[in-house]
């Protein structure tokens, strides 16, 4: 349990992270040819970013053919942090 709640407050305290988290809540769903063209980090390390905030439960995952989509998973979320957090670090555009 404690192991889960650090990894989901690591992948919080990354500032590329919230700065995606942002994008995509903004968005609703982007795939990552889409999050490219608006930060200025390569192809790998934008991966490696998603991917962490997959496995700590920030983001959803949803693939549709080739393409990969990704989502903000607001009910967990909204589980871990207050509802005055949550529209400051997601919904802040």
């Amino acid at each position: 349990m404690i192991a889960d709640v650090e990894k989901k407050f690591k992948a919080l305290s990354d500032k590329t992270r919230l700065a995606l988290l942002q994008e995509i809540s903004c968005c609703k769903e982007l795939c990552v040819s889409d999050l490219q063209k608006k930060f200025n980090i390569s192809q790998s390390k934008l991966s490696y970013h998603l991917k962490f905030l997959v496995e700590a439960g920030i983001l959803i995952r949803c693939e549709r053919g080739t393409w990969c989509y990704y989502q903000v998973n607001d009910k967990e979320l909204n589980r871990i942090l207050s509802p005055i957090t949550y529209q400051e670090i997601i919904k802040k555009q």
